[in-house]
């Protein structure tokens, strides 16, 4: 009895274990991984969508947006200019007749002035600034904006910018650090 109950316990703490340090081993290097981040940024205000449309079987098929006249936004970029303000990353579903599209967005807001920015880093009002944002996005969702099968960003980013600057004054701009969008066929 007491064998089966070291087994029960042992086992999986083990497995953990090894599966922590396999991790550990195999991750690559800071370096590595930092390019690897680099190369899937997006620029704000990208224009077109590289899609694969769905086939007939009702798979799914992701669709990234990538800008073709700008070079890719990176997080050095970013963080040299004070006055962009990063949010996060925020998930929006866009239901649809046959199917939901998630449109996942990485958000950065341009800031008018430098103590405007200072104020939205402090976590009180960047949690309103998100949430703002997200109401404005449910908003874009119920729009032309976000239900065709390409996402227009430079669209979106003005219409994010007008619904948010009713409530906080000195947005200059939206930016979007990464757009996907991913459609999921209704059963």
């Amino acid at each position: 009895m007491k064998k089966a109950a070291i087994a029960f316990v042992a086992l999986p703490l083990l497995c953990m274990g090894a599966g922590y340090g396999a991790g550990l081993a195999l991750a690559p290097a800071p370096a590595e991984a930092a390019e690897a981040e680099v190369d899937e940024k997006t620029p704000h205000g990208a224009e077109d969508t590289a899609s694969k449309a769905k086939d007939g079987h009702g798979e799914d098929a992701a669709e990234v947006v990538h800008g073709e006249n700008q070079e890719p936004m990176d997080s050095y970029e970013l963080a040299k200019d004070r006055t962009v303000v990063r949010l996060g990353q925020m998930t929006i579903p866009v239901e649809k007749t046959n199917s939901v599209s998630y449109v996942v967005a990485d958000f950065a807001l341009k800031m008018g002035s430098l103590e405007l920015a200072e104020r939205y880093r402090r976590v009180e009002d960047a949690t309103r600034m998100r949430d703002s944002l997200l109401q404005a996005m449910n908003l874009a969702a119920e729009s032309a904006v976000l239900r065709g099968v390409a996402i227009d960003s430079e669209a979106l980013s003005q219409l994010l910018r007008d619904l948010i600057s009713k409530e906080h004054q000195g947005v200059d701009d939206v930016m979007f650090v990464s757009l996907y969008k991913q459609d999921v066929a209704r059963l």
